[in-house]
């Protein structure tokens, strides 16, 4: 059975904030872009586990897409990834890492 993904309101947040970025150069990037990093979180109901750990918060997962990191925890309990954010890698991880 499949686990539920869910996108945080952060995540939501970060989508757009990337689309916007992406967009002012090329508004077909900014879309692909943002499509493919959906459909990367939502590859995650299938194989949650596939991410690695962060070392800094152990409960954390991360899939990496680069330059993006898509930061997710699992709930095993309720069968559901709430994804956290979606972050370019050159970003200072330390002003968004949850506790």
């Amino acid at each position: 059975m499949d686990y539920r993904v869910i996108l945080s309101r952060p995540a939501l947040r970060d989508l757009g904030d990337i689309a916007r970025y992406i967009a002012h150069d090329s508004p077909t990037a900014a879309e692909r872009v943002g499509m493919e990093l959906v459909r990367l979180a939502e590859s995650l109901s299938a194989l949650p586990r596939r991410g690695g750990h962060l070392r800094a918060r152990p409960s954390v997962r991360r899939l990496v897409s680069e330059p993006y990191l898509v930061t997710y925890r699992i709930d095993e309990t309720q069968r559901i990834v709430y994804v956290l954010r979606f972050w370019h890698a050159k970003r200072d991880p330390h002003s968004w890492l949850p506790d």
